[in-house]
C-alpha cells in the first residue's frame, strides 16, 4: 500500500513540475515577443471593425489586434466575414485598408517593406506618403515578380492560384519579373475607365440630406446597356440599377457606409460584352457644427448699447475648418460678418444694435472642398429690459457609445434583441434618455423610440438585420441636451456548432488487434459535449454522449461499422452530423489462447 502511494506522490509531482516549466515557458516566450526588444514597429493598427487577428512570426497562436497597436516584421493579420481593418505604416502617411476574408503578412528586407497576400483583397493608398525622404520602398510579392507601390494608390485582391490581381487606382507602379525584366502598369487594366466616383476617396454626404450619386464612365463599347452592381462584399454584387441605353452615366441613392460595385454592359440580347473592375467606395456621413449659443429664435438683452454677442459652437472631431456668417435681414444680403475657424469653438461680433439677426455654421472636412452648410437661425437683440428672463443656457454634454468591437454583431439564440450601452461626461445634468433605433436603409420617420433612466438597454427587434441606433441625452424639461453619433449594429441568428470531423481526416478507421477502437474527432470550439453514434448495415446500434474528443470503444463483435459524431453547445443545438466513416473491427486477434497441457478427470 505505502508503494502504491508512494508512486502516485511520484507522478503528481512530475506532472506539477511539466505544467510549470511549460507555463514559465509560455509567459517567458509571450513576454519577450509583446516587448520585441529594441526592434521598431512597421506599422499601427487603426479602425478596426468587428473581430482582427494577428500572428506573431515566432507564435502559432492567432491573437484579437486592437486600435492602436504596433505591428512588427514577419506578422501575419486577418479578418473575419465582415471584419476590416486599416492598417497605418510608419514614418509616412501610406496605408492599407484590408477587406474581409483576407490575410496577409508584413515583411521588411533590404530597406523595403513587402506584402504577401494570401488570400482576400485590400486596398493600398501609397501615392501621398511613398516619396517621402526616408520613408522604405512598398512592393507586393506575386507568382509574377514583385510589384512595387510606392507611388500609387492600388486595389489588390487574390485570383485563382498563386496569381494576384492588381488594379492601379492612381499614381504608378511597375512590376519586376523573376527574369529581372521590368515593366510599367497603367492607371488601369482595361480600357473602361470610371469618371466618377473616384474609386480611391470616400464620398462624403451631409447626414442631414442624402442626395444620389453620380456613376460616370467611358469605354464601353457602343450599343450596350450599362447596369451598376452594388453589394456588400465582392462575392456578394447583385444588379442595383441600369442606366439607358448607349448611355455614360446613372444615379444610384447608396446609404451610409461600405459598397462594393462594378459596372456591367450587356448586348441588346442580354449577353455580357465588357465588365469593369470590382472597386470599393464609403459614403460618409457629414455634419454641420452643433450650436450651442444662442438658441433658435432666442431674444438676447442687450446690457449697453451697442452690444458684443458672444457666438458658441461645437465641431467634429475630423472637421479642418468651420464657418460663421451673420446676416441683419432674412433674406441674407446684408452679410455683418463671416468668420473662419481652425480650432475655436466660440466668437465673439462687436457693436450689434437692436434687431433681428440670422447665423448659420459651416463645416469643411479633410475630405471634401465643399461645405456641409448649417440651418439658418434667428435671434433678436433687445434692451434687457424688454426682454423676458429665461433660464440658463443648456450646458452640452457629450454622449458616447461603449458597446465593444465584439458586440458590433449581436447574436441570439430564441428570439432577435439588441444590447446598447453608453456614457456621458456630465451624469448629474441628465436625468433621461431618449434611445432612438430603425432599420438600415429604413425612412427616419418610422425609427422607434423609448425613454429609460439608465445608460444600457436591452430591447427586442422585428426580425435579424442591421439597424440604427442613436441616444439623446434629456434634462428634468424634456430639452436635448446631447446626442450620440449612429452606432450601426448587426442581429444574426447565433451559427450552429462546425461538425466535428474524425482524425486521420480520410481513409478507414480500424481496431486494434485486440478489439478496441481509439477514436478521436477535431475539437469545435464553444462545444458542450459531443455525441457518437455507431451503425451496422444501416441499423444504429448505440448512441453515446461524451464531454471530450476522444474515446475508446470496446466489445465490438468482428464486423465494419459506420461511426458518425455530432456536437452541441451550451444552448442544446446539435450541429450537422459529421461525414460516416467505417470502422473496421478485425476478425483476427493477437492474444493468443491458453494451452490445456493437462487434464485431469476424476
Amino acid at each position: 500500500m505505502k508503494k502504491q502511494w508512494k508512486r502516485l506522490l511520484i507522478a503528481a509531482l512530475s506532472s506539477s513540475s511539466v505544467f510549470a516549466v511549460t507555463w514559465y515557458w509560455y509567459q517567458s516566450s509571450d513576454h519577450r515577443i509583446s516587448s520585441h526588444g529594441n526592434e521598431k514597429p512597421l506599422a499601427y493598427v487603426g479602425k478596426v471593425v468587428e473581430d482582427i487577428q494577428r500572428r506573431p512570426a515566432s507564435r502559432l497562436l492567432w491573437q484579437l489586434v486592437n486600435t492602436g497597436e504596433p505591428l512588427y516584421n514577419g506578422e501575419a493579420i486577418r479578418t473575419s466575414e465582415r471584419g476590416e481593418v486599416r492598417i497605418q505604416f510608419v514614418d509616412s502617411d501610406r496605408y492599407l485598408d484590408l477587406e474581409p476574408e483576407s490575410l496577409i503578412v508584413i515583411k521588411k528586407s533590404e530597406g523595403e517593406i513587402a506584402l504577401d497576400l494570401m488570400e482576400g483583397s485590400l486596398f493600398v493608398n501609397a501615392k501621398a506618403g511613398g516619396a517621402e525622404a526616408g520613408a522604405p520602398g512598398l512592393v507586393l510579392n506575386s507568382a509574377n515578380g514583385k510589384v512595387d507601390l510606392s507611388q500609387a494608390s492600388a486595389s489588390l485582391s487574390k485570383g485563382r492560384g498563386n496569381s494576384v490581381d492588381v488594379q492601379v487606382l492612381e499614381g504608378k507602379a511597375s512590376i519586376k519579373s523573376n527574369d529581372g525584366q521590368s515593366k510599367d502598369l497603367t492607371s488601369t487594366s482595361s480600357e473602361i475607365r470610371i469618371l466618377t466616383p473616384s474609386p480611391a476617396k470616400p464620398i462624403a454626404m451631409d447626414a442631414e440630406s442624402l442626395q444620389p450619386i453620380p456613376f460616370q464612365w467611358q469605354g464601353f463599347p457602343s450599343s450596350t446597356q450599362v447596369s451598376l452592381w452594388v453589394g456588400p462584399s465582392r462575392k456578394l454584387l447583385k444588379e442595383f440599377v441600369k442606366a439607358p441605353l448607349n448611355q455614360n452615366q446613372t444615379m444610384a441613392s447608396l446609404p451610409f457606409g461600405r459598397h462594393y460595385w462594378k459596372l456591367v454592359a450587356t448586348s441588346k440580347e442580354g449577353k455580357v460584352v465588357a465588365e469593369s473592375p470590382i472597386y470599393k467606395t464609403e459614403v460618409v456621413a457629414r455634419y454641420a457644427p452643433t450650436v450651442v449659443f444662442p438658441t433658435a429664435d432666442a431674444e438676447i438683452p442687450a446690457t449697453t448699447t451697442p452690444f458684443d454677442m458672444t457666438f458658441k459652437w461645437q465641431k467634429g472631431d475630423d472637421t479642418r475648418q468651420t464657418t460663421l456668417e451673420v446676416w441683419s435681414d432674412a433674406n441674407l444680403k446684408n452679410k455683418v460678418t463671416s468668420q473662419n475657424f481652425s480650432k475655436e469653438e466660440s466668437f465673439v461680433v462687436p457693436a450689434l444694435k437692436p434687431g433681428t439677426y440670422y447665423w448659420r455654421m459651416s463645416s469643411y472636412y479633410t475630405d471634401s472642398d465643399k461645405p456641409v452648410l448649417g440651418k439658418v437661425q434667428k435671434f433678436a437683440v433687445k434692451p434687457a429690459e424688454q426682454v423676458k428672463l429665461e433660464p440658463p443656457p443648456l450646458v452640452p454634454v457629450q454622449v458616447n457609445f461603449t458597446i465593444p468591437e465584439t458586440q458590433v454583431t449581436q447574436y441570439y439564440v430564441e428570439s432577435p434583441r439588441l444590447g446598447l450601452s453608453w456614457k456621458v461626461d456630465k451624469a448629474d445634468q441628465v436625468s433621461l434618455w431618449r434611445v432612438k433605433l430603425m432599420e438600415e436603409n429604413a425612412d427616419p420617420a418610422t425609427a422607434s423610440s423609448v425613454e429609460v433612466k439608465d445608460t444600457k438597454l436591452t430591447t427586442p427587434v422585428t426580425k435579424p438585420g442591421r439597424y440604427i441606433a442613436s441616444i439623446e441625452a434629456l434634462n428634468k424639461d424634456g430639452q436635448v441636451l446631447g446626442t450620440t453619433t449612429s452606432q450601426t449594429l448587426t442581429v444574426a441568428p447565433l451559427p450552429l456548432l462546425q461538425a466535428p470531423d474524425f482524425v486521420p481526416a480520410e481513409g478507414q478507421l480500424q481496431a486494434s488487434m485486440d478489439g478496441r477502437s481509439q477514436l478521436e474527432w477535431s475539437k469545435i470550439e464553444g462545444a458542450k459535449e459531443y455525441w457518437l453514434t455507431i451503425s451496422k448495415d444501416g441499423k444504429q446500434l448505440k448512441r453515446s454522449k461524451y464531454t471530450n474528443n476522444t474515446t475508446a470503444l470496446k466489445n465490438l463483435l468482428p464486423g465494419e461499422y459506420e461511426v458518425q459524431v455530432s456536437a452541441t453547445d451550451s444552448y442544446g443545438r446539435s450541429s450537422e452530423p459529421g461525414p460516416v466513416r467505417k470502422l473496421l473491427v478485425p476478425d483476427k486477434s493477437n492474444v493468443r489462447a491458453p494451452t490445456l497441457k493437462k487434464i485431469k478427470v476424476n
